[in-house]
């Protein structure tokens, strides 16, 4: 019979169904990073133990060799295995490529290789010999020991990595590098003890402690929910922040970065470590920034690719559990797009601010409108109503001469309701039309006022001393002659007997030119003076009936082309007012 199993050979085989029960587990979270591995690992397994254990019920030695030879399929790819398991599952960011992988199961391979043809060569087994009806024992060869080394330092080499990771990671991901530490130091030991024949009996219970391997696993699976979650290293977390991170000690050099503050300082991360912080301070910290013992947050705007973005600037410090401040840490968030939707909050705000004040506003002079026209137009209206009877009465007593007089009247009348409405009009136009100021002929505008003055004064007496030059200003020609007409009227209404009026210029603020117009009646009142630019104000004084209207006209005109509408008075008889108003100046024709 070429087989006798015993309880050893059931003893060997177990692994095996661990590891079959194992891989069924591990199937379920196959998606998690090198998780794939620890399947193959466990697959390994249970070729390994399975050979085991047919090799020791084994009677014959060419039997015992082939189950030896099947047994190296599985147990030398295992420590390769789990190793990849532990760069892929721990440390992704630093997991080898596909030559690596290569290299580490070059010597299995080759291992593999050579014990199929250790017939010819004994460079993996010298020679075997039966020590009774299952025992046997190996002379091991050459080569069997460099595979030794090589399955030992790949061992040693997952167990420093997970020893290292205990420092990096949390504590839950902790537990589970300590159940992964004892189910690897338990099969490394029983290896070793094999093969320097170490141990009282004559069998390799490698195999067996891989039972342990599936038990810690299993542990770490159901009680530290491991593989439900890949641990991440504090360093891989910093490295894909999207914050700019940069660490600073107390000798103010930079200790740290991550690829963010390169980008944002667009300078090289490697070519920062170990550097004067001074070398990129002024670029992304605000130059009033103070970080002191405690955590402190600023803004700063800092240009890449010449565009500007907006950050918001954290400095934590350092602290040694004695409290003593080590260093600094800088952390630069993007607020841009919250910068930009709050800017643009505030300008719809303060939008819609103006649109209500514009719309009070627009009530107000509403208000103002119908008590203006009710003004002007009450007495025109009223006199007109009177003279007709008056007409009336002149026609019936054939007084033609009597009649045509009073016509005239009704016909003034009418003109000035004209005027009162056409005025009215051009208030409305004002606030409403957008217009680009263009170069201005104020001596031709000037012309044309006096013109519109010809037909419309009673004063058949003044004189208007006008400068010899006017310089070029920007403005809208008919609403500057409206200026010019309005202003005029008002100092031959209320200037001097006969009025004498003076017209005038003069520069002011650089780019601006002020013009001006003074009469020579008696003046106003400084209390007077504030409420004249009023929409639609009249003063008490019968005699300055009149200024409300036209002088709201122009102020609305002149603000709209970006100047200013001012009046000065002494309040002395002879000395009058002086109305002046400001138009921005064109540059272009001083060049010329």
């Amino acid at each position: 019979m070429d087989y006798q199993f015993t309880s050893v050979f059931y003893l060997q085989s177990l692994p095996s169904l661990f590891a079959l029960v194992l891989i069924l587990i591990l199937w379920k979270r196959r998606h998690v990073e090198g998780v794939v591995y620890l399947i193959l690992f466990e697959f390994c397994t249970a070729i390994w133990s399975i050979a085991d254990g047919f090799e020791h019920a084994s009677t014959a030695i060419n039997l015992k060799i082939f189950w030896s030879q099947f047994a190296i399929l599985g147990a030398s790819a295992i420590p390769p295995l789990f190793l990849l398991f532990t760069l892929a599952y721990f440390r992704s960011e630093k997991f080898p490529g596909r030559r690596i992988i290569a290299i580490l199961f070059l010597l299995p391979l080759i291992t593999l290789g050579l014990s199929t043809t250790n017939q010819y060569h004994h460079l993996v087994w010298e020679k075997i010999e039966l020590v009774d009806l299952n025992g046997s024992i190996y002379y091991y060869g050459k080569w069997f020991w460099i595979y030794v080394f090589y399955e030992l330092s790949v061992s040693i080499l997952a167990v420093l990595i997970l020893l290292i990771d205990t420092i990096k990671f949390y504590k839950i991901y902790k537990n589970q590098i300590i159940y992964l530490i004892l189910a690897t130091i338990l099969p490394f030991t029983a290896t070793t003890l094999y093969i320097f024949k170490l141990t009282p009996i004559n069998a390799d219970l490698t195999p067996i402690s891989l039972i342990f391997v599936g038990i810690f696993i299993a542990i770490g699976i159901y009680r530290q929910g491991m593989l439900d979650i890949l641990p991440i290293a504090r360093k891989q977390i910093i490295n894909n922040m999207g914050d700019g991170i940069i660490v600073v000690d107390m000798a103010n050099r930079i200790v740290d970065v991550n690829p963010a503050i390169a980008l944002i300082s667009e300078t090289n991360q490697k070519q920062l470590i170990g550097q004067s912080f001074d070398l990129i301070r002024s670029k992304i910290i605000p130059s009033d920034f103070n970080c002191t013992q405690e955590r402190s947050t600023s803004e700063t705007v800092i240009k890449i690719e010449n565009e500007p973005r907006y950050f918001e600037v954290t400095c934590s410090p350092v602290n040694l559990l004695s409290k003593k401040l080590i260093g600094k840490i800088f952390i630069l968030h993007d607020i841009t797009k919250r910068k930009i939707a709050l800017d643009s909050a505030v300008e719809s705000n303060n939008l819609l601010r103006s649109e209500i004040k514009e719309k009070e506003k627009l009530i107000l002079d509403l208000d103002a409108y119908a008590r203006s026209v009710a003004h002007d137009l009450k007495n025109p209206i009223s006199g007109l109503l009177g003279l007709r009877d008056l007409i009336r009465e002149d026609v019936k007593d054939n007084k033609k001469d009597e009649a045509l007089e009073l016509i005239e009247i009704v016909h003034e009348q009418g003109l000035k309701m004209y005027k009162i409405v056409d005025e009215l009009l051009l208030l409305s136009r004002i606030r409403k039309e957008d217009i680009k100021p263009v170069p201005l002929e104020m001596s031709c505008i000037i012309k044309e006022a006096l013109k519109r003055l010809n037909g419309c004064t009673s004063q058949n007496h003044f004189s208007i001393k006008l400068p010899e030059t006017w310089p070029s200003v920007l403005g809208h020609s008919q609403w500057i002659e409206e200026v010019w007409f309005n202003l005029i009227s008002n100092a031959l209404k209320y200037g001097g007997n006969p009025p004498e009026i003076r017209i005038g210029h003069n520069k002011i603020n650089g780019s601006y030119i002020r013009f001006w117009i003074q009469d020579n009646g008696e003046g106003l009142p400084s209390e007077s003076l504030n409420r004249l630019f009023n929409d639609f104000e009249r003063l008490d004084n019968k005699n300055n009936e009149g200024h409300g209207l036209g002088l709201s006209i122009i102020k609305r005109i002149v603000e709209k082309l970006g100047g200013e509408v001012l009046v000065t008075s002494e309040n002395s008889p002879g000395k009058g007012c002086v109305f002046s108003f400001s138009l921005k100046e064109n540059q272009e024709k001083q060049e010329d």
